[in-house]
């Protein structure tokens, strides 16, 4: 099946030839800039990176630990990859989120090549540039999480799709269909089946064709398999019962308990829909005029996409069905979203550049003063983000504890289960007590530890690390013990320091 594009005129060729540079150049100045200045935010970014330091201080790259204790919550591929980021680039902000960068970039060429494929090289190029300068996905990129790197597998697997329709060679055809598989297995590995959302808009619209390519055989079953399903197989059979943890806790609790991330009914409004239409910054406003300009949201436009399978009936799905899956599940976060702003860019980018040939020359210039002035400004806001003050940023607690005790102290959190960054930080030298060390994650009761202070067992200095509300609870256990603690506190943190014998 031929490409739904057309071939370029030569000016548009010159035009298409010039646009590439600066895509490249504004995808690597947002993704890279700053990456590396800001400190690890808890609770995401801090667990991330604690996980993914300890499967490259134990060797053990198989069976992930958060603290030393199994951690199953999310299968391993984004450990992996912040792990390759810490070997190569070193155990700093910049090693941590190097994964991301890498993801963001290579989406953005991934999402030019989906336009290219469906319309042509200009509106492809046009959609890399919406994407590279989007607040959404750009700072998305930022965060250590999922997110960017399951939007780069479900992007690529998409592109394959695309690429396997449109070839006319049987061979091709399976090549990029076992390709498309295999990236949704490497989607799998990342989040679980919420990778497989795309498969929803993809199936609908590849059987609104008569004539479209087998996309299912035992190639494509072996490369999804292979890639998505091994590790789970490893893993519960070494550890039996885990597969009944992911089936009820990850996926069924994840739809319908309310113990997880703004299960209200109200959550998805206020949390999806302000991202996927102001994420797009400037873009947004240049999109909604030309698609009331143009009647692009029609209902005769839109069921006649559908009767021919058009690519905008394909942009509509890929956006509509996986949000409205998000809308239903109890789980919801920001960038679960995160995915949906490929079709969101290819949308915009097409709709805005549906002019003549005459208009090209201004059109550009002013698509390309819109990317550059908004990448620029996001690379500022990147760089403020860096410096200003938050609560959640854990390497000021960290050079906090470390001027208050020096390095050889113990560090200690009192009734706090998580500050995984601070545990980063401190290469994995944070214990954890609770008033009774009952709690899951306590290393032991605080009385325990104070004991051991008492008899000279622990001869170092210690620094308890805790809030105001829970310091007069220490300093009471500690008075009544006969030890001696100095106050030492910043905005955010309080410190009981116990100097060393």
């Amino acid at each position: 099946m031929a490409s739904a594009g057309g071939h370029p005129s030569g000016s548009a060729m010159e035009a298409n030839r010039l646009l590439w540079p600066l895509l490249v150049f504004l995808a690597l100045l947002v993704s890279v800039s700053f990456q590396g200045s800001r400190g690890l935010y808890e609770t995401s970014e801090g667990r991330y990176a604690e996980c993914a330091r300890e499967m490259v201080e134990s060797g053990n790259y198989l069976e992930p630990t958060l603290g030393y204790r199994p951690h199953w919550t999310k299968p391993p591929m984004t450990y992996w990859a912040i792990a390759a980021g810490i070997r190569l680039a070193g155990p700093g902000e910049w090693g941590v989120r190097l994964f991301n960068s890498a993801a963001f970039f290579l989406t953005v060429l991934a999402v030019v090549r989906i336009g290219t494929v469906l319309w042509d090289a200009r509106t492809g190029l046009i959609a890399g540039l919406i994407y590279a300068s989007s607040p959404f996905p750009v700072f998305g990129a930022y965060a250590v999480t999922t997110d960017t790197l399951l939007t780069l597998f479900e992007v690529s697997a998409v592109l394959c799709y695309l690429t396997a329709f449109y070839a006319a060679a049987p061979r091709k055809q399976r090549v990029f269909t076992t390709a498309m598989w295999g990236f949704l297995g490497l989607g799998f590995l990342t989040k679980g089946p919420p990778a497989l959302l795309v498969l929803l808009p993809v199936l609908l619209w590849h059987f609104l064709h008569r004539d479209r390519p087998r996309i299912i055989g035992l190639a494509q079953i072996a490369a999804f398999a292979g890639i998505g399903l091994s590790w789970y197989l490893v893993v519960c059979f070494r550890h039996p019962g885990l597969m009944s943890y992911f089936i009820g806790h990850e996926v069924v609790d994840r739809l319908v308990s309310h113990a997880v991330h703004n299960p209200e009914w109200y959550k998805p409004f206020s949390l999806y829909l302000p991202v996927l239409i102001l994420g797009a910054g400037p873009w947004c406003c240049l999109g909604v005029r030309a698609f009331w300009r143009k009647r692009l949201l029609r209902p005769g436009r839109i069921r006649a996409s559908f009767r021919r399978g058009g690519p905008g009936a394909l942009m509509l799905l890929w956006l509509l069905l996986p949000l409205a899956v998000f809308f239903i599940v109890e789980s919801r976060l920001h960038l679960y979203v995160l995915p949906l702003y490929a079709p969101v860019s290819l949308a915009i980018a097409r709709a805005i550049s549906g002019g003549g040939e005459g208009e090209t020359r201004l059109f550009l210039k002013r698509t390309v003063l819109v990317a550059v002035i908004t990448g620029f400004v996001l690379v500022g806001l990147k760089g403020v983000a860096a410096v200003l003050p938050a609560r959640k940023d854990m390497r000021p607690l960290y050079a906090m504890c470390r001027d208050a005790g020096g390095m050889e102290a113990r560090f200690v959190a009192f009734d706090r289960p998580k500050l995984y960054g601070l545990q980063y930080y401190l290469n994995g030298r944070l214990e954890r007590v609770s008033r009774r060390g009952r709690a899951p994650w306590a290393d032991a009761a605080v009385e325990e530890m104070i004991g051991r202070i008492k008899k000279g067992e622990i001869r170092r200095s210690v620094v308890f690390i805790c809030s105001g509300r829970q310091e007069p609870k220490l300093v009471t256990l500690l008075r009544r013990s006969g030890i001696d603690s100095r106050r030492v506190e910043s905005r955010y943190w309080i410190l009981r320091v116990v100097p060393g014998k």
